[in-house]
């Protein structure tokens, strides 16, 4: 029930008798693959919402290129100059 997107961890909590969320916790074990494929699945979803994401204000581009590839010059940017 707890891997179920559409079952609220609430309902999980309220199904199991459990008075908290932490004790809930011992159920939500994270398969690897499932959880690289969730976190590709929202990037995508968000590109398609909204195809020229901008940068945070203290976002450097250099850290976007190394950590997901992309070019800055495809992701919108705020003109901020990264520090020296």
């Amino acid at each position: 029930m707890a891997r179920d997107p559409k079952m609220p961890l609430t309902d999980v909590l309220w199904v199991l008798v459990h008075a908290f969320l932490s004790t809930t916790q011992q159920y939500l074990n994270p398969v690897t693959e499932e959880v690289i494929a969730d976190v590709l699945a929202f990037h995508t979803r968000q590109l398609l919402r909204d195809p020229s994401p901008m940068l945070a204000p203290d976002c450097r581009s250099e850290s976007i290129e190394i950590l997901f590839g992309l070019e800055s010059s495809l992701v919108g940017t705020n003109n901020r100059q990264a520090p020296h």
